[in-house]
């Protein structure tokens, strides 16, 4: 068959863009994610939720103080997933003195991919002006795309630390998920955060699992590359129990978090 991107024809791009493919119990993972915020909250309380934005998904779920805000943005394809189930790491970030963030907003197709960039962002700057103004930023998968937008523009952003994203979306575009992102030339330029890495300013780490699939190992790297930063591989790890271990303190990417907090 023709190629399409890469060496890929379509059917094979279509399944490097949907995870599932490579991790058929993801939503058994995922769940963990909930039952692990759920017991978290069971021992330190419900957070604190602020709105940031407009719209009623534009929320903020605060758990602890500190001079710091550790702020996660979760994936989900850029439409699953919602704030509620990443509280897992609350415990060890608040144990390090800082506030854990948990950033909700609204998904895809209810808005448009540049309105889902536009929620991250306010909600990352709402942090910053009421919350702290010393902000790491920490995110996963189709939230480490977002976060990477972001961080484009916000550049008092110290520090990031990216796991398993996508950086460019041309692939994405050529994809059966463009059925859903609704990606033309325009909006994938202006959205690839990696074509603007000359104006990210914080310090990333890029990050991600042995066992992700090729492209999203590949757009890792490219963006490691590009912005000259540190890499952390999730050895024996997929796309999803990697970001899982961002709650325990003695993993690499847990080490990795609250070392940005130090």
């Amino acid at each position: 068959m023709k190629a399409v991107f890469l060496h890929y024809d379509q059917e094979a791009l279509d399944d490097q863009y949907e995870q599932r493919v490579w991790v058929p119990h993801a939503e058994e993972i995922i769940r963990r994610y909930g039952e692990k915020s759920n017991a978290v909250r069971q021992r330190i309380g419900e957070p604190r939720v602020e709105s940031y934005g407009p719209s009623a998904p534009e929320t903020l779920d605060i758990y602890g103080s500190g001079k710091k805000a550790f702020v996660f943005v979760h994936g989900g394809a850029w439409r699953r997933q919602t704030s509620r189930e990443q509280a897992f790491p609350a415990e060890a970030v608040i144990a390090a003195g800082a506030a854990y963030v948990a950033l909700n907003f609204e998904k895809l197709p209810a808005v448009t991919l540049p309105e889902m960039a536009a929620q991250v962002q306010r909600g990352i700057e709402w942090v910053h002006r009421h919350l702290s103004p010393d902000v790491v930023l920490c995110a996963h998968s189709s939230g480490s795309h977002l976060s990477a937008c972001a961080l484009v523009n916000l550049p008092f952003v110290r520090s990031a630390l990216l796991v398993s994203g996508v950086y460019d979306l041309l692939p994405v575009r050529l994809s059966a998920r463009n059925d859903y992102v609704r990606l033309d030339e325009r909006l994938e330029n202006e959205y690839s955060p990696i074509r603007h890495a000359d104006r990210i300013k914080a310090k990333v780490t890029v990050g991600w699992a042995e066992h992700d699939n090729a492209e999203f190992r590949r757009q890792s790297q490219a963006l490691a590359d590009k912005l000259g930063a540190l890499t952390l591989v999730g050895k024996g790890l997929n796309h999803f129990d990697f970001v899982e271990t961002l709650g325990d303190p003695r993993s690499a990417l847990g080490r990795a978090a609250l070392n940005m907090l130090q």
